[in-house]
């Protein structure tokens, strides 16, 4: 018996691109198989109430793609949010997905994981994925340049053959959320302590060069998770989470930050960690 997916549902936040493609790999894959998919950008519409809705009605039979980059050991706040705030399902599927940018992939698929299963969605496949460090866009020889490339894409690609395989069986082997618990203790342990907040601490302040701010409000429109408001020079609430988007838009380059201090550490922590394999399919 095929399971008839009424319909499947993308989820992700992606402030410097890469999540977004590893995204859109998998929406071409669900449109080949003739399932309806709806793709959602969180930082592009942060307010996604709209969405809860039709999930209410769209509960069972679904099967959800939820993606997110990995901030200090985890998944970013908007993503955990959006699961927190999922209805109950009887007989949903997920597959979630991060992207990481060769320091460490952290817990953050495991995080993710464990909170879809409780909330009735049972984890067909998943995917950690190798990315340019989103950080390091104005340093030589960024972490992880070039990635994801088109062998990334290849294993992505795998891993939705190896899924929709699975919804067409009609008894869809479930991935044991255990598995997404690849780090070996006690870094496991100690990487599910670590706070955004404390990494935040770490990284310099945006400077803002009141004489070129035009007012314009882009860097309030791109901000992918609405902590910027204009009075009338930018201010940064408290949900920022750091991504440097802002500065990186900022036509009149208004808004700098010196990152360059952060390099070396990025690189020492990832000999540190010296995570392998960097993209890696579970199913």
């Amino acid at each position: 018996m095929t399971i008839r997916l009424r319909k499947a549902l993308i989820v992700y936040c992606s402030p410097a691109g890469s999540t977004g493609h590893v995204a859109a790999l998998m929406k071409q894959k669900i449109e080949s198989s003739q399932t309806p998919v709806t793709c959602v950008d969180l930082g592009e519409d942060p307010d996604v109430e709209f969405l809860i809705p039709q999930l209410v009605d769209a509960k069972d039979n679904i099967c959800m793609y939820i993606g997110s980059p990995v901030y200090a050991s985890h998944a970013l706040a908007p993503v955990m949010t959006f699961i927190a705030h999922l209805p109950t399902a009887r007989n949903g599927y997920a597959v979630p997905f991060v992207t990481w940018g060769g320091v460490t992939s952290g817990v953050a698929l495991y995080e993710m994981g464990e909170a879809l299963e409780k909330k009735g969605y049972a984890i067909l496949g998943a995917a950690k994925v190798l990315a340019r460090h989103s950080l390091m866009w104005a340093a030589a020889n960024p972490l992880a340049e070039g990635r994801p490339d088109a062998a990334d894409d290849a294993l992505v690609e795998q891993l939705m053959k190896k899924v929709l395989q699975k919804l067409a069986s009609g008894s869809p082997e479930k991935l044991p959320v255990s598995r997404l618990a690849y780090q070996k203790e006690p870094l496991h342990a100690e990487m599910q302590k670590k706070t955004f907040e404390s990494a935040k601490a770490q990284l310099p302040l945006k400077e803002i060069h009141e004489d070129r701010c035009t007012r314009c409000g882009v860097c309030a429109d791109v901000c992918p998770v609405e902590a910027v408001t204009l009075s009338p020079l930018p201010i940064f609430g408290s949900a920022c989470i750091c991504c440097y988007r802002c500065v990186r838009a900022c036509p009149e380059k208004a808004l700098t930050a010196d990152l360059s201090p952060v390099f070396d550490r990025l690189r020492n922590m990832a000999v540190q960690y010296n995570e392998r394999p960097p993209t890696q399919i579970f199913f």
